[in-house]
């Protein structure tokens, strides 16, 4: 199974979704691809159909790619790719899988992210904080 994952970011914010439920959990918008998509045209499409924003291939950069497993061991490959626009108009249009979109300090998303969307945002940003000897 592969998934395509988007990094919005604006400035030190993340886009997340929270998902529905009881118990504060967050989202990175995307989701699974279907057969004959590339990794691109499914975080198109899964953007459009969950929040209602039209991106295009070349305002996404691809990141870094991420192996894993679920509760039920299926192999998921997560494919991240990031954009820096501006996002706003942000509607959910799945309101039986999330509750709001936000904008959020990444450092505070983190303890609301699964495990691999959090290695990736922590990832992306400690690469802007290395030091210089």
């Amino acid at each position: 199974m592969d998934k395509s994952r988007l990094l919005a970011f604006n400035n030190d914010k993340l886009l997340v979704l929270e998902k529905v439920g009881n118990k504060r959990k967050y989202s990175l918008a995307g989701g699974i691809k279907k057969k004959k998509e590339t990794d691109y045209e499914s975080l198109i499409r899964e953007t459009s159909e969950e929040i209602g924003v039209q991106l295009k291939k070349e305002e996404l950069t691809y990141f870094i790619s991420r192996k894993g497993s679920n509760k039920d061991n299926v192999e998921i490959m997560k494919h991240y790719f990031v954009s820096t626009l501006m996002i706003d108009d942000i509607k959910i249009l799945e309101d039986h899988k999330f509750k709001a979109a936000s904008w959020v300090y990444w450092y505070d998303a983190l303890d609301y992210l699964d495990k691999d969307d959090r290695f990736v945002v922590k990832l992306y940003f400690g690469q802007f904080n290395k030091k210089v000897n």
